[in-house]
């Protein structure tokens, strides 16, 4: 018999969650099919040269969202790698590349949310193509998968018992967070003190990641103790250079940009601090529960979703800079008290990537 193969279409190839996502799939499982991957961009992102060391086929072809050429220049591109499977990651503007596949004569096309909620600014032509393109997706995919229910309620709150829908939660390999690592020369590293408390953050310069709401609290705790430090993990965060320098905390923060040691700057920190406005499922705060951090997150369906219900008091709005500040005075006053090993054990069996993954590898490969 032979091997199926899977075309993804993803929305770049920056390190982001469905760009991490399926990075880490493709390298965690010994897959059966032959992956093809098209990315809706000409630019090579942080993550190229980590998808080329894995041999997979990459396209960049920007799809665009009225453009008739380039509608063409994809469904021939469709028709050249003949896939038996499209899966697009790019939630409801996955509607023409599936309409595009259906036209194609691809019998299995599959969208997967990996997003909360809309993540654009709204306009009258991005409202109706957004609209119109949701309205492809229910039409024309026969898998429609969502990494946490809170999407499916946002994008489909009337989808009744469909069995198209499934959620698929991520897989995380909990192992290199699990590992020891020399804390002391990791802050000797970025010049941040050994007693200092380091109230850490992972994840892009982005709107969504809500930055603004990190700065106005760090300025509030380092105001009144200066031997708090917070790092800022990610791409373009070392953006934030003038505003913490206007802010006055430039001694006290570390902005770090783009880093592959993810799990390693994690266990610098002695707590994390996540205030996202919007999730799909983030990986990033499950990677610090791994880590074996206390946290303070946002009080957001997607995060409240994967988060254990006794550990909702650690959730606070997340603009609600007052609150996120006296939740992670309320940490630091009581640091020795935390015990952090069940959560881990925990979240290292929900987030199993041999579980989640394999789940994914199902709806890919099954009728």
């Amino acid at each position: 018999m032979s091997t199926k193969k899977v075309c993804f279409i993803i929305p770049s190839l920056d390190p982001g969650g469905i760009e991490t996502y399926l990075l880490r799939f493709l390298r965690f499982k010994d897959y059966s099919f032959e992956p093809v991957i098209i990315v809706r961009t000409n630019r090579r992102g942080e993550l190229f040269e980590s998808y080329s060391k894995l041999g997979v086929t990459i396209h960049f072809m920007p799809l665009g969202y009225a453009n008739p050429k380039q509608a063409y220049r994809y469904f021939s591109l469709l028709k050249k790698i003949s896939p038996d499977v499209v899966c697009d990651f790019n939630a409801n503007f996955a509607g023409l590349s599936l309409l595009l596949s259906s036209y194609a004569g691809i019998k299995k096309r599959i969208a997967f949310y990996r997003q909360g909620k809309n993540h654009f600014t709204p306009s009258f032509f991005r409202n109706n193509y957004n609209e119109w393109s949701r309205k492809m997706v229910n039409k024309y995919a026969t898998r429609i998968l969502a990494n946490s229910e809170a999407a499916f309620n946002f994008f489909f709150p009337h989808r009744g018992d469909d069995a198209r829908f499934k959620v698929i939660y991520n897989g995380v390999d909990a192992e290199q967070y699990l590992a020891d690592a020399d804390r002391k020369a990791l802050r000797e590293g970025f010049n941040i003190p050994q007693d200092a408390f380091v109230v850490g953050h992972s994840g892009r310069l982005d709107p969504a990641k809500n930055h603004p709401a990190i700065l106005k609290a760090a300025q509030k705790l380092i105001s009144n103790d200066p031997n708090i430090y917070f790092v800022f993990c990610g791409l373009n965060t070392e953006k934030l250079a003038d505003e913490v320098r206007s802010m006055g905390i430039e001694n006290n923060v570390r902005l770090l940009g783009f880093r592959k040691d993810v799990p390693d700057i994690l266990k610098t920190y002695d707590m994390y601090y996540f205030p996202s406005i919007t999730e799909g499922q983030p990986n990033a705060l499950i990677e610090a529960i791994l880590s074996g951090l206390p946290f303070v997150a946002s009080d957001i369906k997607p995060i409240q979703e994967i988060v254990p219900k006794h550990l909702h008091n650690n959730l606070v709005a997340p603009t609600d800079v007052e609150e996120a500040v006296k939740a992670i005075n309320t940490i630091k006053t009581n640091y020795d008290s935390y015990d952090t090993l069940a959560d881990r054990e925990w979240a290292k069996d929900f987030f199993s990537p041999a579980v989640r993954f394999g789940d994914f590898e199902t709806c890919l490969t099954t009728n």
